[in-house]
C-alpha cells in the first residue's frame, strides 16, 4: 500500500462524511468510499504505531536524564560532605595549632615546679624516685621456648612481673631479648610454654589489655606531624587534655618539636615521641624496647624519673636495655639473658649473692654468669 500522507486523509474524511444524494449513488460509490475506509484505517494505524515509539523513545530519554541528574546530585552531596570533613579536621589542626601558639608565647603557664614524676620544665631531674615495694605476680612466664627455621632462640624461660616493678631484660646482641618480648606482645607464637595472667593461663595469648609493646626504631606514620600523631594516640587512648599536657609539653618537652614532621625529627625527640605514645596508652605492664637509646644525659636521667614515677600509678615497666650502668640505675630487678638462657634472675642484692661479688656492678655479675 502507498504511503498515505496527512492530506488526503483528511480529503478522505471529507469525503466519507459527505451525504449521498441518492440510493444510486450511493451504490456506485460504494467501492471507492471503502477503499478511501481501509486507506485511512492504515494510516492511523501507521501513525499509532509512530506515535508509540516516540512516546517510547521520549520516556527512555527522560529517564535517562533523571538518572544523570540524581547521579550528579549524588556526586555533588558526596563532595560536600568529604569538603565538610576535611574543614572538620581543619579546625581540630587549627585549635591545636593555637594552643600550642599560646603555649609558647606564654610559657611562664607552665609551673616552675617539680612534677610529680620528679622532672622540672627543663627536661633535668631533681631526685630520681626511691624504690616502690611491688605487688603480686601480674605476669608469669614458665617455660617459655621459641624455635625459628630449625634454631632454639629461647629455651627454658621462667620468670615472674611483680606489679609496680621495673623488671630489667639485659644480654648482648643475639641473645633473644627482642624475641622474648616479641612473645609475650602475641607478635611471635612461642614453640613451647606458658603463660599465666594472675593464676590463669588462658588458652589462647592476646595480651592486648595487658602490655602495651614498643618495639626499637619505628617510626609511626612519619609523613604526618607529631602533633597529628600525638592527637591521635590522645583521642584514641581517650587521654585527658590535661594529662596530655603534662606528657607532651611538661614531662618530654616535645613543644618544639609538634609542628615537625614525625620523618624530620632527630633521633632524640623520635625516642621522646614514642616513649609518650607508651605513657598515653592504658595497659598496666609497658614492655620498652631500649628505651633511652638516642637521648643524651640529661634527657636519660629525665626519662628514668619519668619511668619511676609511673610505679605510683601502679604501672609496671619491662625494659629491654643494653647499656648496663642505664639498668642498674633505675631497674628493681634484673632477668640476665646469654644464648637464648636465663643464667640469673634477682635483685642486685640476690645476684652479688649468686655469684658472690659483694661489691660488683652488673656487669661484673653478668660476665661472671656467662
Amino acid at each position: 500500500m502507498s504511503a498515505f500522507s496527512s492530506s488526503r486523509a483528511y480529503n478522505c474524511g471529507v469525503q466519507l462524511t459527505a451525504s449521498p444524494v441518492s440510493d444510486v449513488e450511493l451504490g456506485h460509490d460504494s467501492p471507492a468510499r471503502r477503499g478511501l475506509i481501509v486507506e485511512l484505517i492504515a494510516y492511523l494505524q501507521h501513525r499509532q504505531a509512530a506515535t508509540g515509539v516516540s512516546v517510547t523513545q521520549h520516556a527512555r530519554q527522560s529517564n535517562a536524564q533523571a538518572f544523570a541528574h540524581e547521579r550528579r546530585h549524588g556526586d555533588v552531596i558526596e563532595r560536600l560532605a568529604r569538603i565538610e570533613g576535611r574543614l572538620k579536621r581543619l579546625d581540630e589542626q587549627v585549635d591545636d595549632l593555637r594552643f600550642i601558639t599560646e603555649t609558647m608565647r606564654e610559657p611562664t603557664a607552665l609551673p616552675p615546679l617539680v612534677t610529680p614524676n620528679g622532672t622540672v620544665p627543663n627536661g633535668h631531674v631533681t631526685d630520681i624516685p626511691g624504690p616502690v615495694e611491688h605487688g603480686p605476680a601480674l605476669l608469669r612466664v614458665a617455660g617459655l621456648a621459641k624455635e625459628i627455621g630449625g634454631t632454639e632462640i629461647l629455651r627454658d624461660i621462667t620468670f615472674d612481673v611483680y606489679e609496680r616493678e621495673i623488671l630489667g631484660l639485659i644480654g648482648p646482641n643475639g641473645a633473644g631479648k627482642t624475641t622474648l618480648m616479641e612473645c609475650l606482645a602475641g607478635m611471635r607464637p612461642r614453640s613451647g610454654g606458658t603463660f599465666y595472667i594472675g593464676d590463669e593461663a588462658p588458652p589462647s595469648w592476646d595480651p592486648k589489655n595487658l602490655l602495651f609493646y614498643l618495639p626499637n626504631n619505628v617510626l609511626p606514620y612519619g609523613e604526618l606531624y607529631t602533633l597529628e600523631v600525638l592527637t591521635f594516640f590522645g583521642r584514641l587512648y581517650e587521654v585527658e587534655q590535661r594529662r596530655w599536657d603534662q606528657i607532651v609539653m611538661r614531662d618530654l618537652s616535645l613543644g618544639p618539636a609538634l609542628g615537625k614532621r614525625v620523618s624530620a625529627l632527630s633521633k632524640g625527640n623520635m625516642q621522646r615521641l614514642l616513649i609518650a605514645l607508651a605513657l598515653m596508652s592504658p595497659q598496666p605492664l609497658l614492655a620498652l624496647d631500649e628505651p633511652f637509646d638516642g637521648l643524651d644525659l640529661h634527657q636519660t636521667q629525665a626519662m628514668m624519673g619519668i619511668l619511676r614515677g609511673l610505679r605510683v600509678q601502679s604501672r609496671t615497666l619491662l625494659l629491654c636495655i643494653h647499656q648496663l650502668n642505664d639498668a642498674e640505675r633505675i631497674c628493681d630487678r634484673f632477668l640476665l639473658l646469654s644464648t637464648g638462657r636465663l643464667v640469673g634472675v634477682g635483685t642486685l642484692t640476690e645476684l652479688r649473692a649468686q655469684t658472690g661479688l659483694l661489691n660488683g656492678s652488673l656487669e661484673e655479675i653478668f660476665l661472671a654468669l656467662t
